[in-house]
């Protein structure tokens, strides 16, 4: 079944705050780069001491030898899941694997927040931001990472090409998009392959969190095949 992974967009104190209030569900807890610097290697430490996995969110995009050596600190920190930007190029990414054989890398392919328009702004020969997707995730394959992140809209075709599990962001409950551009429903993600949905504002900004997120753990569960 889909996991939930919540994204802690939050200063370190409600963070904590709300991992504390939702320990014991089944859940990921993905800290940005934002909480990592504000609370360091204790917040994974603590997550983790709390039954999270922990998903680092990082999108590590710099030379090779870098790249690995931020790699091999993401798994000494106790990380289960490292995000690493395809468009780094296939050298990157393998020596990003070369740094870990635990935590899971996952390859970012292109945001949530980019349209169409993206495309002209790069001045790529891709012709839809679909395609372009799916060539950076068949790249992330072939450098051996775990999995991607991309839309739901992308999620079932991409499993289809790659195998890789599928991160999806960009989940909405209510009508408000923000600056996402291409988000989904959980049902929606759930029936188009995702096997992690990403989940941010309509939990961390509710009234109730703690309901929120049953709600969409519910609404996963009864999407299942």
């Amino acid at each position: 079944m889909a996991k939930l992974c919540i994204a802690l967009d939050l200063d370190l104190k409600r963070a904590e705050e709300l991992a504390h209030a939702l320990r014991g569900y089944p859940l990921i807890m993905k800290v940005s780069p934002s909480l990592l610097l504000e609370g360091g290697r204790a917040i994974i430490e603590r997550l983790k001491t709390l039954g999270f996995d922990v998903f680092l969110d990082l999108k590590l995009h710099d030379i090779p030898n870098t790249v690995r050596r931020a790699v091999r600190s993401a798994e000494e920190a106790g990380a289960d899941y490292l995000t690493v930007h395809t468009l780094g190029g296939k050298e990157m990414l393998v020596s990003a694997r070369e740094g870990s054989d635990k935590v899971r890398l996952i390859g970012v392919t292109i945001l949530t927040s980019h349209s169409e328009d993206y495309l002209r702004f790069l001045r790529t020969e891709f012709g839809s931001i679909g395609e372009m997707a799916i060539s950076l995730a068949k790249l992330a394959k072939e450098a051996g990472l775990e999995g991607i992140v991309c839309s739901a809209r992308e999620a079932g075709e991409l499993k289809e090409k790659t195998g890789l599990l599928t991160v999806v962001p960009g989940i909405r409950v209510s009508k408000d998009r923000e600056d996402q551009r291409r988000v989904a429903t959980p049902e929606l993600a759930v029936r188009e392959g995702a096997d992690i949905l990403v989940v941010g504002r309509e939990i961390i900004n509710s009234e109730d969190p703690v309901k929120k997120a049953e709600e969409i753990l519910r609404r996963i569960e009864n999407s299942a095949p």
